[in-house]
């Protein structure tokens, strides 16, 4: 028979509020720090991990939901993670979607101003690869260079405030060979 003391010591242990010590990316487990209690390596609740699957895996010092059925720590899991002094809320919005990246990356989407927007830090890079096309629909600006690696076929009007160049010859400097001053026009260019 068990006696009170373990009785109270398992109903202590159900649910504990820890921090993550230590995590095993390979195993996606973590061990928690909770009083002076130190956990073995537990699994942690992930937002999909079926057909549809996330990764976003715990931090140490990420504060955290310790659950752990019968109070038997060695069975329990790490069931979420809420906002701390040390890991505050990346916003106070009731309309935003956001996630921060420890390096400062943001991707964030607003309901009420229907925008979408993925910030990243200096030096960062994007891709996005799709063998069967892309599709833009709505109006594009580019801020900085463009490279196009392929043919570029363009329905509708095409208009440039600066030079344009093809094959190394000037749209508004190219010469005309073969021309006369006065009042006739020069053929396409060459």
């Amino acid at each position: 028979m068990q006696s009170n003391a373990d009785i109270l010591r398992k109903l202590a242990n159900i649910i504990r509020l820890g921090t993550v010590a230590e995590v095993d990316h390979a195993t996606a487990r973590a061990r928690v720090s909770s009083g002076d209690l130190l956990t073995d390596f537990l699994p942690w609740s992930a937002g999909r991990a079926g057909h549809r699957s996330q990764w976003s895996p715990l931090s140490v010092g990420e504060q955290v939901i310790l659950v752990c059925p019968q109070g038997d720590t060695t069975g329990g899991f790490i069931l979420g993670a809420f906002y701390s002094k040390a890991n505050g809320a990346p916003e106070a919005s009731a309309h935003k979607h956001v996630t921060r990246y420890r390096d400062g990356a943001l991707i964030a989407y607003d309901d009420e101003a229907h925008a979408l927007s993925a910030t990243l830090p200096g030096g960062g890079t994007a891709t996005v690869s799709a063998d069967g096309g892309l599709t833009i629909n709505g109006p594009v600006t580019i801020n900085g260079a463009a490279t196009i690696n392929g043919n570029v076929s363009i329905d509708g009007k095409a208009d440039a405030t600066g030079d344009v160049t093809g094959a190394g010859v000037s749209l508004t400097k190219h010469p005309h060979g073969g021309v006369q001053t006065g009042g006739g026009k020069s053929g396409p260019p060459v």
